[in-house]
Protein backbone atom coordinates (compact mmCIF):
# COMPACT_ATOMS: atom_id res chain seq x y z
CA UNK A 1 0.00 0.00 0.00
CA UNK A 2 2.73 2.65 1.14
CA UNK A 3 4.72 2.25 -2.35
CA UNK A 4 1.52 3.24 -4.17
CA UNK A 5 0.99 6.34 -2.00
CA UNK A 6 4.15 7.60 -2.93
CA UNK A 7 4.17 6.94 -6.66
CA UNK A 8 0.35 8.43 -6.31
CA UNK A 9 1.63 11.45 -4.63
CA UNK A 10 4.72 11.81 -6.14
CA UNK A 11 4.26 10.87 -9.46
CA UNK A 12 1.14 9.61 -10.85
CA UNK A 13 -1.22 12.80 -9.30
CA UNK A 14 1.59 15.30 -10.30
CA UNK A 15 1.98 14.07 -13.85
CA UNK A 16 -1.93 14.11 -14.35
CA UNK A 17 -2.23 17.75 -13.38
CA UNK A 18 1.06 18.52 -15.14
CA UNK A 19 -0.68 17.35 -18.56
CA UNK A 20 -3.64 19.36 -17.67
CA UNK A 21 -1.70 22.25 -17.00
CA UNK A 22 -0.08 22.19 -20.04
CA UNK A 23 -3.26 21.69 -22.20
CA UNK A 24 -4.70 24.62 -20.41
CA UNK A 25 -1.57 27.08 -20.74
CA UNK A 26 -1.56 26.31 -24.75
CA UNK A 27 -5.26 27.14 -24.77
CA UNK A 28 -5.49 29.97 -22.30
CA UNK A 29 -1.88 32.06 -22.99
CA UNK A 30 -3.05 31.75 -26.60
CA UNK A 31 -6.32 33.79 -24.79
CA UNK A 32 -3.84 36.50 -23.17
CA UNK A 33 -3.28 39.51 -25.31
CA UNK A 34 -0.11 41.63 -23.96
CA UNK A 35 0.30 39.17 -21.42
CA UNK A 36 3.43 37.75 -20.22
CA UNK A 37 6.78 37.80 -17.60
CA UNK A 38 8.16 41.38 -17.90
CA UNK A 39 5.95 43.12 -15.42
CA UNK A 40 3.41 42.29 -12.99
CA UNK A 41 0.99 44.71 -15.31
CA UNK A 42 1.84 41.29 -18.24
CA UNK A 43 1.39 39.08 -15.50
CA UNK A 44 -2.06 39.75 -14.64
CA UNK A 45 -2.74 40.35 -18.09
CA UNK A 46 -1.22 36.84 -18.89
CA UNK A 47 -4.00 35.04 -16.01
CA UNK A 48 -7.11 37.31 -17.42
CA UNK A 49 -8.28 34.00 -19.22
CA UNK A 50 -9.98 31.32 -17.06
CA UNK A 51 -8.16 28.91 -18.51
CA UNK A 52 -4.57 30.49 -17.57
CA UNK A 53 -5.65 30.91 -14.03
CA UNK A 54 -6.85 27.26 -13.88
CA UNK A 55 -3.60 26.35 -15.36
CA UNK A 56 -1.89 28.54 -12.69
CA UNK A 57 -3.62 27.18 -10.49
CA UNK A 58 -3.05 23.32 -11.21
CA UNK A 59 1.00 24.20 -11.58
CA UNK A 60 0.72 25.36 -7.85
CA UNK A 61 -1.51 21.87 -6.71
CA UNK A 62 0.85 19.80 -8.87
CA UNK A 63 4.31 21.40 -7.26
CA UNK A 64 2.73 21.45 -3.54
CA UNK A 65 1.72 17.72 -3.83
CA UNK A 66 5.21 16.83 -5.26
CA UNK A 67 6.79 19.31 -2.42
CA UNK A 68 4.66 17.56 0.18
CA UNK A 69 5.43 13.55 -0.58
CA UNK A 70 9.29 14.82 -0.93
CA UNK A 71 8.82 16.06 2.65
CA UNK A 72 7.27 12.96 3.98
CA UNK A 73 9.48 10.52 2.79
CA UNK A 74 12.66 12.36 3.68
CA UNK A 75 10.73 13.60 7.08
CA UNK A 76 10.09 9.69 7.33
CA UNK A 77 13.50 8.17 6.19
CA UNK A 78 15.20 10.57 8.50
CA UNK A 79 12.92 10.08 11.65
CA UNK A 80 11.73 13.16 11.98
CA UNK A 81 8.68 13.21 14.50
CA UNK A 82 5.76 12.86 12.89
CA UNK A 83 3.76 16.45 14.73
CA UNK A 84 6.85 18.15 13.01
CA UNK A 85 5.96 16.65 9.75
CA UNK A 86 2.04 17.53 10.22
CA UNK A 87 3.01 21.06 10.96
CA UNK A 88 5.19 21.35 7.45
CA UNK A 89 2.19 19.80 5.28
CA UNK A 90 -0.86 21.71 5.48
CA UNK A 91 1.67 24.90 5.43
CA UNK A 92 3.10 23.58 2.09
CA UNK A 93 -0.10 23.31 0.70
CA UNK A 94 -1.60 26.15 1.51
CA UNK A 95 1.62 28.80 1.43
CA UNK A 96 4.29 25.99 -0.59
CA UNK A 97 7.43 27.60 -0.15
CA UNK A 98 6.70 28.61 3.49
CA UNK A 99 6.17 24.76 4.42
CA UNK A 100 9.34 23.79 2.81
CA UNK A 101 11.20 26.52 4.64
CA UNK A 102 9.36 25.64 7.61
CA UNK A 103 10.27 21.21 6.97
CA UNK A 104 13.95 22.47 6.43
CA UNK A 105 14.89 24.39 9.37
CA UNK A 106 12.78 21.81 11.30
CA UNK A 107 15.24 18.83 9.27
CA UNK A 108 18.60 21.04 10.20
CA UNK A 109 17.42 21.19 13.81
CA UNK A 110 16.43 17.77 14.31
CA UNK A 111 19.32 16.24 12.17
CA UNK A 112 20.95 13.79 13.87
CA UNK A 113 24.71 13.78 14.37
CA UNK A 114 25.15 10.68 12.51
CA UNK A 115 23.32 11.69 9.48
CA UNK A 116 24.89 15.46 9.40
CA UNK A 117 27.99 13.65 9.17
CA UNK A 118 27.09 11.38 6.04
CA UNK A 119 26.30 14.55 4.59
CA UNK A 120 29.08 16.45 4.71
Amino acid sequence: MRVWTWRATSLVVPATLAVAYVVLIHRGFGESPGGGFGSVAEVRRLFASDAALVAGWLHYLAFDLFVGTWIARTGIEERIHPLFLLACLPLTFLLGPAGLLLFLCIRRVTLRPSLRKARS
